[in-house]
């Protein structure tokens, strides 16, 4: 049997794969900058994939498994969210969130089986490689630099549903994570927070008086209706402000 031979374009676009990270994921955009019509890429890649030289590991996205001892190493967590977590061309910025984020603070000890992405425009769940990725609805960030206080507001606000911890925990733990950012990044979360549920406006207006910054407060109460209770499983002694902002 006659074996296929490599075309140029396939030759390109396997160069342009080796040049990266071994095992990164790329998009099948990714391959516009080298110059080749879409239906040219499109014919390579399948054929790519068919001798095995390639790996599609979702629809539209490629990469060239690194092997180990076992066969072919499976994508990691930290190349499938690189392959996702790109602003749009509108400017929106979906980013991680969830349990997995929860553990990377140090909230968790349980390491999730699936991802989480934030983002403004939900889509069905899916599977890239070994990794599920599912998405959650979240306005989304306008700038890198708020991803990681809207994470910290994504763990104020599922405080009675972190995996495996306490709310009297994790009130510490955030606690000291609110007041060790810089005065700037607290009044951005404060910002942030407005377009958060009101429990979670309640919580972080509750830590922010507790670490002494009760000039950032007032946004967040005027926010909130003061007949409302938010019952978020924390006493008097986990949160000895939390009557002042009817939690409970």
């Amino acid at each position: 049997m006659a074996r296929s031979r490599t075309s140029p374009t396939q030759q390109r676009l396997l160069r342009r794969l080796q040049q990266l990270t071994p095992g990164q994921i790329v998009r099948f955009t990714d391959f516009e900058q080298l110059g080749l019509s879409a239906p040219s890429v499109a014919s390579a890649l399948n054929r790519l994939t068919r001798t095995g030289q390639v790996q599609r590991v979702a629809k539209g996205r490629y990469r060239v498994a690194p092997t180990g001892r076992f066969g072919p190493v499976p994508p990691s967590e930290q190349q499938v969210l690189e392959s996702l977590l790109q602003a749009p061309a509108t400017g929106g910025l979906d980013y991680p969130t969830g349990a997995a984020i929860f553990n990377r603070l140090g909230l968790t000890t349980q390491v999730p089986r699936e991802i989480e992405i934030a983002t403004p425009r939900p889509k069905p769940a899916r599977q890239i490689g070994t990794v599920r990725v599912r998405y959650v609805r979240n306005s989304g960030a306008g700038r890198p630099e708020e991803v990681a206080l809207r994470q910290l507001l994504d763990a104020l606000r599922r405080i009675k549903r972190v995996p495996d911890a306490r709310p009297a925990k994790l009130i510490v733990q955030l606690r000291e994570k609110v007041r060790k950012l810089p005065l700037a990044d607290k009044r951005r979360l404060v910002a942030l927070a407005l377009t958060y549920n009101p429990a979670t406006r309640a919580l972080l207006g509750a830590l922010l008086e507790q670490i002494g910054e009760q000039a950032l407060t007032p946004a967040l109460r005027q926010s909130l209706n003061p007949l409302t209770i938010y019952r978020l499983g924390l006493s008097a002694a986990d949160l000895p402000n939390r009557d002042l902002w009817r939690i409970q």
